[in-house]
Formats: structure tokens, C-alpha cells, sequence
């Protein structure tokens, strides 16, 4: 078990790193086919903007492609 509140904004997963695991889990979020915790939304929201899109899940893909 692990504490969001620890991690950084777009390790949705919370492993101490930014992977296409957490784009592929921020894409579901925004898609509607996860529910998570309240602290799990705010770190898949890369953009701050109150939801969880796509574009959070493109930019966090980015970050983990070393873009």
C-alpha cells in the first residue's frame, strides 16, 4: 500500500517512476473504466485543471517517453 499524497503528479501508480503504466491507467480514469481514489485522480490530473483527460494521459506518456 503506498500514500499519494508521497508520490508526484503523474506516477498514478505510485511506484516512484513515470511509466506508459501510469499514461495507460490516466487514460482509463479519463475514459470512465477506473474509479480511483480521490488521491489517485489528483495525481493522473497532470495539468491541475480539476479533471482527468486524455491530454493528461498524452502528457504524462511524454514525460515517461522522455520527451
Amino acid at each position: 500500500k503506498y500514500d499519494a499524497a508521497e508520490c508526484q503528479k503523474g506516477d498514478v501508480n505510485c511506484d516512484g517512476e513515470i511509466t506508459a503504466a501510469d499514461a495507460r491507467t490516466t487514460l482509463r480514469i479519463s475514459a470512465g473504466l477506473e474509479s480511483p481514489a480521490d488521491e489517485i485522480r489528483t495525481l493522473a490530473d497532470f495539468d491541475s485543471n480539476g479533471k482527468v483527460t486524455a491530454a493528461d494521459a498524452r502528457k504524462i506518456l511524454r514525460i515517461a517517453a522522455g520527451l
